[in-house]
């Protein structure tokens, strides 16, 4: 993959203006945050739990439904809410 994304170059990729890596690292770092205590991802990562936090760590559509009370549930394209009502 890296092989192909230098060939592509970052500036390639619509919208990213070069900050393809920074969302990609954002978007890994929340996700193992989800299975592990932040200072293990940190360690792995090689950053602080400061700056994960005020650099890397995302609120996700996931954290809003979770607010929310809303339980997802998705099947082939459809979602159910805690009330049993699909949308």
């Amino acid at each position: 993959m890296l092989a192909k994304l230098a060939q592509a170059g970052p500036e390639s990729v619509p919208g990213t203006n070069g900050t393809l890596f920074h969302s990609m690292r954002a978007s890994w770092q929340t996700e193992l945050r989800r299975e592990f205590p932040l200072h293990v991802v940190c360690s792995w990562l090689g950053n602080s739990p400061r700056i994960a936090q005020q650099s890397y760590l995302l609120v996700t559509e996931d954290d809003f439904a979770k607010a929310a009370g809303v339980a997802k549930v998705m099947m082939e394209g459809w979602m159910i809410d805690r009330a049993g009502v699909w949308k």
